[in-house]
């Protein structure tokens, strides 16, 4: 996910980004924070007792209180639980894994995703000591698992790295993962993955129709290499940046004479509803089988990605999923075959009003991260969040010294969308755009597609689609009706 916000928060951020974050793959990252429970100048908040007959979650709730208009910045890691970091503390009298989880309370309009608030999430054992954390920027919910957990008081630390609303605010929640509190993930069963045949974990994925569009108001300045762009608030008559505007990101001769000067720009999110993570692993550097050439992913035309399945016992095999690519914009590697964008005339005549085809979206790589938490206080889809975007899309976090199964031993990124978690690119994302310029004023549907070159395995339909409907003008653009699911146009 890529988003835009001060530049104060732009700054420090990414600094307490690079400093705090870890790699996620297919193993749970390191905690990251003190050692033990933090002194805190009052007690924890006692919020019950979590045992086998219990039937509602624990919650618990907290606020940062900015006395400023200014977004506030702090550092993630508490040395002490000091206002407004608060620590609240629970008895674990289950036998069962639990979920400890948050969400900011601050929304975007109608509802929809805000990462402006970004919480911070520790939880302690009997012993006092760090068992899980979960901290960093670009998510509005955060949340842990706790597994084999050895019975008595756990402490929930929750601080926080930037506060750009002035109510910002999270409510949580300590859920069982058995029981009334939880619905046991399904599996695929019968299908045969790489050389294993049996029953799988798979994910969901689902499309929230297009929100936030916008064809005016971006400052005309290049992108920046991290993606963002520049906190510059110079309202224009267009949404395209420099380097789309005249051809930066595509020197053909073609496009430089012929710039592209109006842009229809929009907040995607695909969700993943499923059981198991969709996750993919990109290389770095490797080498095919034994004493093969190396290899890397930065080299064009070299970047084929690998889905990572979990089995019913808990085994991780892999399948080829398509291409990915180093995208020298936004710094990092991008996997290709995630959504599809495109604009279509409306036309009462057609099934769901999609008529003739006008463009699609120059957008269709992405960066695979957990940032939107629409599985929170639900019995599922509901995961630990896994998987970030910085450093996880930039550098390797998966080293294998022999070959695998698919052939190949070395360095590869890992990406993913966990169970419960959305991917969000919010409409100022440089990159992402559907080129109007030609388009004459009128009704139209934007259609986003999932799996659209059908190169990931999962449950339930290979694609879906969602629609948003909006009336351009040669002015501005006004949003329309949305359907979530609609049949996908050939």
């Amino acid at each position: 996910m890529r988003r835009r916000a001060g530049g104060i928060v732009i700054g420090v951020a990414a600094a307490l980004t690079a400093v705090f974050m870890w790699p996620a793959g297919a193993a749970s990252p390191p905690p990251v924070g003190p050692p033990v429970v933090p002194p805190s100048p009052t007690a924890p908040e006692q919020i019950g007792v979590l045992n086998d007959a219990s039937t509602v979650p624990l919650s618990f709730a907290g606020a940062i209180g900015n006395p400023t208009p200014l977004p506030l910045v702090s550092s993630p890691v508490p040395a002490v639980c000091a206002s407004p970091c608060k620590e609240f503390s629970f008895v674990d009298a289950a036998s069962s894994n639990f979920l400890v989880a948050l969400k900011n309370t601050v929304t975007g309009p109608g509802g929809t995703f805000n990462a402006n608030d970004g919480f911070d999430l520790y939880v302690y054992g009997p012993s006092g000591t760090l068992l899980a954390s979960a901290n960093g920027i670009g998510a509005n919910g955060q949340s842990v698992q706790i597994t084999n957990p050895a019975r008595g008081k756990y402490t929930i630390v929750v601080t926080f790295t930037y506060a750009d609303d002035p109510n910002a605010a999270y409510v949580g929640e300590v859920r069982l993962e058995a029981g009334s509190m939880w619905n046991a993930p399904t599996q695929t069963c019968g299908i045969t993955v790489g050389t294993t045949t049996g029953c799988f974990y798979l994910p969901v994925l689902q499309a929230v129709p297009a929100y936030d569009l916008s064809v005016t108001g971006l400052p005309p300045v290049a992108s920046t290499p991290l993606g963002f762009p520049l906190p510059v608030s110079v309202p224009t008559s267009n949404s395209c940046y420099i380097d789309e505007s005249y051809g930066l990101g595509d020197p053909s001769p073609s496009s430089i004479q012929n710039p592209t000067t109006r842009c229809l720009r929009f907040t995607s999110d695909v969700q993943n509803a499923g059981s198991g993570d969709f996750e993919v692993q990109l290389p770095w550097v490797t080498s095919s089988g034994a004493g093969g050439a190396p290899q890397s992913g930065f080299a064009p035309g070299g970047c084929q990605a690998q889905q990572v399945v979990t089995s019913a016992s808990g085994a991780q095999v892999t399948r080829p999923a398509g291409d990915c690519e180093f995208h020298p914009e936004h710094g990092h590697f991008h996997y290709k075959n995630l959504v599809s964008f495109r604009l279509y005339h409306y036309d009462a005549t057609q099934p769901d009003g999609i008529g003739a085809p006008v463009g699609s979206g120059l957008k269709e790589s992405f960066c695979l991260t957990d940032d939107d938490y629409f599985g929170f206080a639900t019995k599922s889809p509901n995961s630990a969040r896994k998987f970030v975007g910085q450093p996880n899309c930039n550098i390797p976090s998966d080293f294998r010294a022999s070959t695998d199964a698919g052939g190949s031993s070395g360095a590869f990124v890992i990406e993913g969308i966990s169970p419960g978690w959305g991917d969000v690119y919010t409409w100022d994302t440089p990159d992402q755009y559907i080129d109007i310029t030609n388009a004459p004023a009128g009704t139209y549907e934007l259609v986003e597609e999932t799996n659209p070159a059908n190169a990931i395995l999962v449950a339930g339909p290979q694609q879906t689609c969602a629609l948003t409907q909006l009336q351009l003008t040669a002015t501005g653009v006004a949003p329309g009706p949305t359907n979530a699911n609609v049949t996908c146009p050939a």
